[in-house]
């Protein structure tokens, strides 16, 4: 149980990263996985609690803090494992911001959820005051190819090379309402990638050189018009092959395999490369964090603000195809195989995979799927998996199976200073599984107690419960496919 408290804390102190800065264009995020499997991520991102990631076949899943609705299931509720959000199809990039989410589809057409973009929605009698909007089209961005965003402020690049910014404003009539608003960028042709580092642009174009371009009006405190923007001046000439930037520390990958590092601002009339720093094939940022794939598969961290650190490689990452960062302490990595893994420093790394908190490299959970007695059921609840064992809460699938639910209090127990319990009672046919959850939590089965080892832990603020177990001595048939996500409850026509 202490176990479970720990892990618990870890999940709510953060979940996951934040957004990965690094500008990549849709065709080359599906490119470098090397394979157009429905099962193999295409592109991932995250904000400051929660995930997203776009699969080959053009699906999206999401996960994480969700008190914004950045998770797009359409609830402000935390989902421990990740969701399939409803509404996306033919997806070929995402991006996050600190509470939201973005999704570009193969026609250029760019979708938003979470902070600013996800209202509440009253009236929904099932969940009256957690209920949020889904994912919305942005009408202003057309014919995108790329997207980069960075906490609250998004850049888009079309199919002509040239550049939209985009962000939410409050409404001067009604300041709890939103709405987007759009800044063409002037200047910009012929550009590969776009990140936004302070108040600079830093543009990647297709012959290697990167320009600068100040996009932001310090004396109006907004964004520069169209009518405002100046010339782009030239930082690097030639032989940039990708670029990287948090807050205002930017990173430029040579094609020679080295890394170029340059602050916004400072006084520093050019990039320096960094100091036995090679081979690298890949580049992208983490809070005060470089993370790099080398050529030969391996994945590398460089923690750059802490003046005794020294590039590492990260433990259990081999044979990697592609990386992923944030804007927290997390990256990502996809292998070989096509699987998505995850790793963090100190914090909890919002995979859906339970760990101890060191840091290791997990799987990242594969979506659940439900049937009861045949029918497809969902619901607003999180799952989660534990040890490997499935929890629900008791607002998931007892109602379909026909289980009744009843929750109530123990008799004092002497043996915890006469405390009072919370307990729970699963009834189906002429059965009843209750659960006392005290420390440890105690099992019974028609008023006789078991040797059961289980816990009640609460996890995306509310009681989770040991399915399998509950199934099991209700005796009601339950299969789990942990390779498709699938599981099966009842009886099947």
């Amino acid at each position: 149980m202490k176990v479970l408290k720990r892990r618990v804390a870890y999940m709510l102190v953060t979940i996951l990263l934040a957004v990965n800065c690094t500008a990549m264009g849709a065709a080359e995020a599906a490119e470098v996985v090397h394979g157009d499997s429905p099962h193999t991520p295409i592109s991932v991102a995250g904000g400051s609690g929660h995930g997203v990631a776009a699969w080959g076949d053009g699906s999206v899943t999401a996960w994480g803090y969700n008190k914004s609705g950045q998770v797009g299931d359409g609830t402000s509720m935390h989902q421990l494992v990740p969701k399939q959000v409803a509404g996306l199809t033919d997806i070929v990039q995402v991006a996050a911001g600190d509470n939201s989410s973005f999704a570009l589809d193969k026609n250029g057409d760019v979708w938003a959820w979470g902070e600013h973009y996800s209202p509440y929605i009253n009236g929904d009698p099932a969940l009256p005051h957690q209920k949020r909007g889904g994912p919305i089209k942005l009408e202003g961005l057309k014919d995108v190819v790329s997207l980069a965003f960075v906490r609250y402020s998004g850049v888009a690049l079309h199919k002509d090379g040239t550049a939209t910014i985009w962000h939410p404003a409050s409404n001067p009539d009604d300041p709890l309402k939103r709405s987007v608003k759009y800044f063409p960028v002037k200047g910009v042709k012929n550009a590969k990638s776009m990140i936004i580092a302070g108040h600079e642009a830093l543009i990647l174009n297709d012959n290697g050189s990167v320009g600068m371009l100040t996009v932001y009006n310090s004396f109006y405190d907004r964004y520069r018009l169209e009518r405002e923007f100046r010339e782009v001046k030239p930082l690097v000439t030639s032989s940039i092959a990708g670029i990287a930037a948090n807050w205002y520390d930017v990173f430029l990958l040579h094609e020679n395999g080295t890394v170029l590092r340059w602050n916004v601002n400072t006084k520093q009339q050019a990039p320096v490369a960094v100091k036995g720093l090679n081979d690298i094939k890949e580049i992208r940022t983490g809070s005060n964090r470089l993370y790099m794939l080398k050529n030969d598969g391996t994945v590398w961290q460089w923690n750059y603000n802490d003046t005794a650190a020294k590039p590492f490689q990260v433990k259990g990452l081999t044979g990697i195809k592609a990386i992923w960062g944030s804007n927290g302490y997390t990256g990502y990595a996809t292998n070989k195989d096509g699987k998505l893994l995850a790793w963090g420093e100190e914090k909890y790394q919002g995979s859906g995979s339970p760990n101890e908190n060191d840091g290791n490299p997990v799987f990242v959970q594969t979506p659940l799927s439900w049937s009861v007695n045949g029918q497809k059921v969902s619901f607003y609840g999180s799952s989660a998996i534990l040890e490997g064992k499935l929890y629900v809460p008791y607002t998931s699938v007892f109602e379909a199976l026909g289980v009744k639910v009843k929750h109530g209090q123990s008799t004092p127990d002497p043996k915890h200073e006469n405390h009072r319990f919370p307990v729970w009672s699963f009834s189906y046919g002429e059965n009843t599984v209750s659960i006392k959850a005290s420390n440890p939590a105690v099992v019974l089965v028609n008023g006789k107690v078991t040797r059961e080892d289980v816990s009640v832990p609460i996890l995306a603020n509310t009681s989770m419960f040991p399915l399998e177990l509950i199934t099991a001595k209700l005796g009601i048939p339950l299969y789990w496919n942990k390779a498709t996500g699938e599981v099966i409850l009842g009886t099947t026509p």
